[in-house]
């Protein structure tokens, strides 16, 4: 059977994809930021596309979206392949992906006094995954990332300053925040925002672990060290998933269209700019 060589005029092809609902894939969207942003994308009428490595918790959320609206595939950011395998079977799903959103994760301790080798491979892991995978997750979404989308990276309020024996996470972080001014400037040509929000205190389970680690490490009791954290900031309570899920929301639509290469704060006062 002979191919057909139609060709829709550029201005009908914009218009149809426009029409369409958004494409929104979300790395990390088993739990925590990830879910909030996905299940509130959901609401407002995007084809959600659910990436992590916990698939069975994926496939509960993608049956809570309804399963034509959602998508779920596995996302290991330390494998290449696994990252080119979710692009390729978002894009077939539901088209070209419209928006971006960096959330998966890792945090591990290491501190400068640990010189073994499990403490170099865990440096190693943070680095590819909050740096080295999420950008090849962003450098692929990008080639067919159509006019209009987005890209956004979840970083941290500790992509403005250190802390000690979380280095691999801090540098990881920092990095973000320039691929955040160099793709903006990059991509802004083809009419396509990036930036991050760089969150202090979320209540996950991720900041949990954190702050379980920090009482283990200070021979302090879990309530000490939560009083500590949170009592040094303006607004003294941990950041909930759905506030950020309502900041992207507003990147992510037309309110954040004359915003790009920006880190912008969200720590309860952490940060003051």
């Amino acid at each position: 059977m002979a191919q057909s060589t139609v060709k829709l005029p550029q201005s009908e092809l914009i218009a149809a994809l426009n029409a369409r609902p958004k494409h929104v894939l979300i790395s990390g969207a088993s739990r925590g930021i990830g879910e909030s942003i996905a299940r509130l994308l959901g609401e407002k009428n995007y084809n959600v596309t659910l990436a992590a490595r916990s698939y069975n918790r994926l496939l509960g959320v993608s049956m809570d979206l309804g399963t034509e609206q959602s998508h779920a595939v596995r996302l290991d950011l330390e494998d290449e392949r696994s990252i080119d395998e979710a692009v390729v079977s978002a894009e077939s799903r539901f088209g070209p992906i419209d928006v971006l959103i960096c959330n998966a994760g890792v945090n591990l301790p290491t501190g400068l006094g640990d010189l073994g080798t499990d403490s170099k491979e865990r440096f190693r892991k943070v680095i590819n995954v909050n740096l080295i995978g999420t950008y090849f997750l962003a450098q692929l979404a990008a080639q067919h990332m159509p006019s209009g989308g987005r890209i956004l990276f979840v970083g941290s309020c500790l992509s403005r300053m250190g802390v000690a024996g979380s280095h691999a996470y801090v540098a990881s972080k920092h990095g973000i925040m320039g691929l955040v001014r160099g793709m903006a400037t990059e991509l802004a040509p083809r009419n396509i925002r990036v930036n991050a929000i760089n969150p202090g205190w979320v209540d996950t389970k991720m900041a949990h672990q954190s702050m379980q680690r920090i009482a283990k490490d200070s021979g302090k009791t879990l309530p000490q060290v939560m009083k500590e954290m949170l009592g040094g900031q303006p607004v003294r309570r941990m950041i909930k998933p759905s506030e950020v899920a309502a900041y992207v929301e507003f990147l992510v639509g037309v309110g954040g269209d004359a915003i790009t290469g920006q880190g912008i704060d969200m720590s309860c006062g952490v940060v003051m700019v």
